[in-house]
């Protein structure tokens, strides 16, 4: 676009236009010594190249308007890595101030390559070499390539493959990929007021979460537990993706049986340090902080420091002492760098990670620690657990069903445009795709409570057991599914809450060219357009919700328990705007003070654990192999 190429010769250099000018100098000083060339792969665990996507970051985010903030973008666009650039500029719509409710394209519709497998990127590119009018709005319902899951896997592979519906989701996938961009490992301090948000116990609640969802749905397809790894032996788990990135390299396989080549073995014995010297801190309870200051790891709240010590954020207490256990773990298992030029698998990318099946096995083995410091802690006690006066009757469910689906995304940025000419919006390739959903469920709970006033209602939902201590080893598979505070009255009170209203899913995101048409028919007086929080890129997906059933029904258990309202330090909502905005960093996102995950986070006393609050619900979860097309036309 010939209005944007006089932005492309030069950033912005006037001081006055800067915030903290200090920090853009150093970005000027490190772009002339050299940044990674347009074209080169990137990733964001390669340490030089995290470093200048910060200081790229930085550079955005002190723009002291959004005229110098836009200028510098259109000269970023062009002289920056792709991918450097995307990760830059996302970053900066999610952490500036002045940018709230900017909404950017979902991030598999910028970067298709990273979300569907090479064979359809090549169909798409293919057809409109010899089929002109493909993609355009005049071609109807023929702009569209089926795309299938890509893994593959050898035959002694314990059927991973199973799986591929579930971890190649590009929903969540982008779930993952947003969380990280949110709150990016390398980002942190006073500046940003991440710390507000208890990043540290939510890094190692997120974790904690994924692998239980993941766990139940390994249960669902009868593949048994996670499987363990060790530093000293092969990984038995290889991984070959089929994707390829946007210059036609594919990505970096592991081959099953993958052993760390000697050259680089100084890295195991680094992630050996550093798991010992969190594992001794642990045990020992407390440690002194460079400062001097004791820090007493059987406090509660000391799950903050333990989860920043384990991912070592900016927010950490030493991280020259604890090292980058993450970091690390996630360069020696891609094994892309023993090659000259940086060669990164899928692990090496927020958006592939979980495609990859060590991710859960390498993270499993990082909830140790989690789960190491929370068994220092007493259990809860009765006082704690019990909510005098409130006794939770009866729960009854719809019938749970999921199905398969297709669903259409749109992957125009694949092909490139010839000319400005062109109508970017009149242009839409759609990747049409199968996906799991569920139908939409409500359940009805009958609650008795001898006061009137607040309380807060958590849902879990979990595997079958068959004796109640089986929950102490099988609570850590339990995902929350909701949380909500509710104004009881005294006596019977009816809740019925629909599976659409659940506090943690969101909907699925609009393409960005019907939102496009949508704002703009909006802004010349059409239809309203209503603010909502549905384009918002935080939440999980609500179609993964339940996991897959079976036609006959697979059994899974929900808990339910209500407390007292127990105030945040922050009312919710009160320093930002929930219909536009994820609130990071601004400390007032959650409903109450409680821990994450509580009542399952600590071990559990069964003489006196189960009281009237809560309730306990077994429940049949269907799967029909009737195919439900969710089409674009």
């Amino acid at each position: 676009f010939e209005e944007y190429f006089p932005y492309t010769k030069s950033y912005i250099t006037d001081e006055s236009k800067y915030v903290n000018f200090q920090e853009v100098v150093e970005f000027f000083n490190y772009y002339k010594a050299g940044f990674l060339g347009k074209g080169e792969l990137f990733s964001i665990y390669n340490q030089e190249y995290m470093k200048q996507t910060y200081l790229l970051f930085t550079f955005f985010y002190n723009s002291v308007d959004f005229d110098t903030f836009y200028k510098n973008v259109v000269w970023a666009r062009e002289n920056v890595n792709e991918g450097m650039f995307v990760h830059a500029i996302t970053m900066a719509v999610f952490h500036h101030p002045q940018l709230k409710g900017f909404v950017l394209p979902a991030v598999y519709e910028i970067y298709p390559y990273y979300f569907f497998n090479t064979d359809l990127i090549h169909s798409v590119t293919f057809r409109k070499l010899y089929d002109q009018k493909f993609g355009f709005v005049s071609n109807g319902k023929y702009n569209v390539v089926y795309s299938n899951y890509t893994a593959l896997y050898p035959v002694e592979y314990y059927g991973e493959d199973k799986l591929s519906y579930f971890t190649e989701d590009i929903g969540l996938n982008a779930y993952y990929y947003y969380f990280m961009m949110d709150y990016p490992y390398f980002v942190g301090t006073d500046k940003f007021n991440l710390y507000k948000d208890r990043r540290g116990e939510l890094y190692m609640y997120m974790y904690q979460q994924l692998i239980a969802r993941y766990y139940l749905e390994r249960q669902v397809n009868f593949m048994g537990p996670i499987e363990e790894f060790d530093y000293d032996f092969p990984i038995k788990t290889g991984y070959w993706s089929k994707l390829s990135y946007y210059n036609g390299i594919p990505f970096f396989v592991r081959n099953d049986y993958y052993s760390v080549s000697k050259d680089f073995y100084y890295q195991v014995n680094l992630l050996k340090d550093y798991e010992m010297r969190i594992r001794q801190v642990i045990d020992k309870g407390y440690y002194y902080a460079q400062d001097g200051s004791k820090i007493d790891l059987r406090q509660p709240e000391s799950v903050e420091y333990v989860g920043n010590m384990i991912f070592a954020n900016p927010d950490s207490v030493d991280k020259d002492y604890f090292g980058f256990l993450e970091v690390v773990a996630r360069n020696v298992y891609s094994g892309g760098a023993k090659f000259a030029k940086f060669f990164p698998s899928a692990l090496m990318h927020f958006e592939t990670s979980m495609r990859d099946p060590f991710f859960y096995q390498l993270y499993n083995r990082f909830l140790t620690f989690y789960y190491q410091f929370k068994s220092y802690l007493k259990p809860y006690t009765y006082e704690e657990l019990y909510f005098k006066g409130v006794e939770i009757k009866s729960v009854v469910f719809d019938k749970l069903l999921t199905y398969f689906e297709y669903y259409d995304s749109d992957v125009s940025n694949v092909i490139p445009l010839k000319a400005s000419g062109e109508k970017f919006f009149d242009f839409s390739v759609f990747a049409r795709q199968k996906r799991i959903n569920h139908k939409p469920f409500s359940y009805t709970m009958d609650v008795y409570s001898e006061f009137a006033g607040k309380g807060v209602v958590r849902v879990y939902m979990g595997p079958k057991f068959y004796d109640f201590k089986q929950l102490q080893y099988l609570k850590k598979y339990f995902v929350e599914v909701d949380q909500y505070l509710y104004d009881f009255v005294t006596g019977k009170n009816t809740i019925v809450r629909n599976s659409r209203d659940f506090y943690y899913s969101v909907r699925d995101r609009t393409t960005y060219t019907e939102l496009y048409k949508k704002i703009m028919t909006a802004y010349n007086g059409g239809e309203k357009f209503v603010l909502d929080n549905s384009e918002a890129h935080c939440g999980f997906p609500d179609r993964l919700l339940l996991p897959k059933g079976l036609p006959s029904g697979y059994e899974m258990t929900f808990y339910f328990i209500v407390t007292p309202y127990y105030a945040p330090k922050v009312q919710q909502f009160s320093t930002y705007d929930y219909t536009y905005s994820c609130g990071v960093g601004s400390g007032s996102k959650y409903i109450d003070d409680l821990p994450f995950g509580y009542p399952f986070d600590r071990d559990i006393d069964f003489s006196y654990f189960y009281t009237k609050n809560m309730y306990f619900k077994d429940v049949l979860i269907f799967h029909s192999d009737e195919f439900k097309a969710n089409l674009s036309y």
